[in-house]
């Protein structure tokens, strides 16, 4: 029987967590794509949250 933490996905990621997945060498283009609202992430102080959710979307086209 599978651990049902195997299943759980992130709410957010990091700038550079998402930029590994998205398979980026460095974050400005991950950056880009938040301020032209391709995927979606929250400012929190100074760091940006991003949407694992956003960021599946945008890959799957």
């Amino acid at each position: 029987m599978s651990n049902n933490v195997d299943l759980l996905e992130p709410i957010s990621v990091s700038v550079p967590e998402a930029t590994r997945l998205l398979g980026f060498r460095d974050s400005k283009s991950t950056l880009k794509l938040i301020h032209q609202g391709k995927i979606k992430a929250r400012k929190t102080g100074r760091i940006f949250l991003v949407s694992y959710a956003s960021l599946k979307r945008y890959v799957e086209g």
